[in-house]
């Protein structure tokens, strides 16, 4: 049997199934990446982020502000949706800072200063920084980081003792959190770590639906303004080589942005001026590290 185009049926059959074939191989040109050498479960990461989250609000002022927290969270749910891996319970929450800056928690617990949220032009590029603090959580980096820390201090006969203890290594994880100030060993990232960031932040960003190239425009309205005025971004997040271009490459892997993708939102925008009209930071921030 033949259609009107002179195809016989089978001759489709055989289209259809070659092209379902190379549909996975363009799928699959993504950059591959997974967490590292990490001494901690997972489930460890959770009770150590539980423990550290208990200590941002006495170390850091939090908004506090159920609009805000509750549109910045749901923004993040839609993100952490896409994360791979081990499905922590993520979660996100606004520091009442004038800071363009963000971080997260071993465990899922990712907050974004006040500034952040004021700075950006988009949603997109909002959904960015906490895509790369999801990438940030999905990868380990701050147990990661932590049992790098442990290694270099830990004679080896010693640490393959301990890889063998989960109640001790959990002990001593307990420890660490207990004099914990920010800014130490679990937020101190490489700038492999933040690569892989960025990378899997673009990733995403794809999944979620939003524009991937949105985390490169971040960054370079960041990289300006921080010609005439440091961002403290930069400052906690070490900035890699190439950093745009990197993420553009991702992009160009993952296909370009999907048809119909999001760039913005009215939503995004009434929380920025209800942002912008409440009363401003405390002037007398407390320090984070």
């Amino acid at each position: 049997m033949k259609t009107k185009a002179g195809l016989t049926v089978a001759a489709i059959v055989v289209v259809v199934a070659l092209a379902s074939m190379l549909l996975p191989a363009f799928s699959a040109s993504r950059t591959a990446l997974k967490p590292g050498w990490d001494l901690f479960s997972p489930e460890q990461d959770i009770e150590i982020g539980k423990r550290l989250a208990e200590k941002v609000p006495t170390q850091m002022p939090m908004l506090e502000n159920r609009r805000v927290d509750d549109y910045v969270n749901e923004l993040g749910q839609r993100l952490a949706a896409h994360a791979p891996g081990y499905k922590f319970p993520y979660q996100y929450r606004v520091v009442n800072s004038p800071a363009v800056n963000a971080f997260a928690l071993p465990g899922g617990f990712i907050y974004v200063d006040r500034g952040a949220i004021e700075t950006v032009s988009t949603e997109s590029e909002l959904a960015g920084i906490l895509a790369h603090e999801t990438a940030h959580v999905a990868l380990r980096h701050g147990t990661s980081q932590a049992t790098k820390a442990y290694a270099a201090e830990i004679p080896a006969a010693l640490l393959s003792a301990w890889l063998g203890s989960n109640s001790s290594l959990g002990s001593s994880a307990m420890q660490l959190t207990t004099g914990f100030v920010l800014n130490t060993a679990f937020l101190k990232y490489s700038r492999e770590d933040e690569t892989q960031a960025d990378i899997l932040g673009t990733q995403i960003l794809y999944d979620s639906g939003y524009d991937p190239r949105a985390l490169a425009r971040f960054f370079e309205a960041m990289e300006a303004r921080n010609k005439s005025q440091p961002i403290e971004f930069f400052s906690d997040h070490p900035s890699p080589a190439n950093r745009v271009e990197r993420i553009m490459e991702e992009v160009e892997k993952l296909g370009g942005p999907e048809p119909g993708y999001k760039e913005d939102s009215r939503k995004f925008h009434r929380i920025q001026d209800y942002l912008r009209k409440l009363p401003p930071p405390p002037k007398d921030q407390k320090p984070q590290g």
